[in-house]
């Protein structure tokens, strides 16, 4: 039986070295805000689930009548149960991500999809667009090639 010993500095020498600051609600929920699209990011509050591997962000498509099904019912905490919504009210709120804004966001379905993940259900378009855990710099990124350094160096990827 041969044993080796691990080298932890090779083991590790292609890890990024990734904090982003989490804000805890009694240990059971962790927010924390990403940065989406380019050239100029967008700032959204998310919620940190190690165990999902959807990033889910309300959108300026959330209140617009025009975007798929608009009445969609809501989640009613003190009911405990989806309810129709009330018209007069906004659906979201907050709307963190604006497609329109963005050069680089990319639509991958054009129907509304429904996602069930865990209690949480959630239904809208799918997007892809550049996520970072800085912000880009306000009209840092003149040209393609400096857009691209950005996204590299603020540890963007596209989701």
């Amino acid at each position: 039986m041969i044993s080796e010993s691990a080298d932890e500095a090779i083991d590790n020498k292609n890890d990024l070295q990734l904090q982003v600051p989490l804000n805890s609600r009694n240990d059971a929920v962790y927010l924390g805000t990403v940065w989406m699209g380019s050239p100029v990011s967008q700032a959204a509050r998310v919620v940190f689930d190690t165990g999902s591997e959807y990033l889910a962000i309300t959108s300026v498509l959330c209140d617009d009548e025009t975007a798929g099904n608009y009445k969609f019912k809501k989640y009613d905490p003190l009911q405990g149960g989806f309810v129709q919504r009330d018209q007069t009210h906004r659906r979201c709120k907050t709307m963190a991500y604006d497609m329109h804004k963005s050069d680089s966001n990319k639509i991958l379905s054009k129907a509304s999809s429904k996602l069930t993940y865990g209690s949480a259900k959630l239904q809208g378009f799918i997007w892809q667009d550049y996520t970072c855990i800085q912000p880009l710099k306000e009209g840092g990124a003149s040209s393609g090639v400096s857009l691209k350094m950005e996204l590299k160096n603020n540890k963007c990827a596209f989701f």
